[in-house]
């Protein structure tokens, strides 16, 4: 246990001084004001507007995970051709789940900014729901965190990044009928889908379709998250690093 809190201050340490921190505060931060600008003028109605901003968190959501590992994962490369994962701890898994969780902790933190402040512009919605939906976003990105970090480690920069990009076009054609009945099993779309159905319990609270949706994604996100996280330290324990990355 000393190893690992070690390893997460060590992360938090890399991470202050890089752009890192300043990415997960300015980014959600900016997309709120915009979003809230744009607002203060269009013609939606308020469910539309508080929708379409949650659908939008979530289809992004991917393409920014893939840079994020990827920028992350290469500032190790860049340190010593990852030396510091392989051999700067007595449990080299401790690295690596240090790293998942500081990541998971900065999405967090960009999940409160961009939900905190919308919801400080959008005030039809209760407090509760918004504090819904931002789990929901999290919850529903941890698998995807758990893929991106193992394909920057394994295939380098690009590779997470041209994942995020389809993984994103993908979560955009779910919220179509494209995704319906198959969703559940897509994990990109898993973020978005579910603040959809949370806005429409709240707008349908007498109809069980929504709950009975998010019930259903929660329990396969919950199995394939735990099975992809076990799945990938026994991975990372015969990890020898990369070559080369780009």
């Amino acid at each position: 246990m000393h190893t690992f809190i070690r390893c997460i201050r060590s992360d938090f340490y890399k991470f202050k001084h890089t752009s890192m921190l300043w990415i997960h505060i300015l980014i959600p931060l900016i997309t709120a004001i915009l979003f809230i600008t744009y607002y203060s003028e269009s013609p939606w109605n308020v469910d539309a507007k508080i929708s379409g901003y949650l659908e939008v968190i979530g289809v992004g959501f991917p393409l920014i995970i893939g840079l994020i590992t990827a920028k992350t994962v290469d500032q190790e490369g860049e340190a010593g051709n990852f030396q510091n994962m392989l051999c700067g701890a007595k449990s080299p898994v401790a690295l690596y789940v240090s790293k998942l969780i500081v990541l998971l902790l900065l999405g967090t933190l960009s999940i409160i900014i961009a939900i905190g402040i919308f919801a400080l512009g959008f005030k039809a919605m209760p407090a509760i729901i918004y504090i819904k939906a931002g789990a929901l976003l999290i919850s529903g990105s941890v698998f995807v965190y758990i893929l991106h970090l193992f394909v920057s480690l394994k295939y380098g920069r690009g590779s997470s990044i041209g994942l995020g990009i389809v993984e994103s076009l993908i979560s955009a054609l779910a919220l179509t009928g494209f995704g319906d009945g198959k969703w559940y099993y897509i994990p990109c779309t898993w973020s978005s889908r579910l603040c959809d159905s949370l806005v429409f319990t709240w707008l349908n609270p007498a109809m069980s379709f929504g709950y009975e949706e998010i019930q259903k994604c929660l329990i396969v996100a919950a199995s394939a998250t735990l099975a992809a996280f076990i799945l990938s330290l026994f991975w990372f324990k015969r990890w020898e690093g990369r070559k080369s990355y780009d």
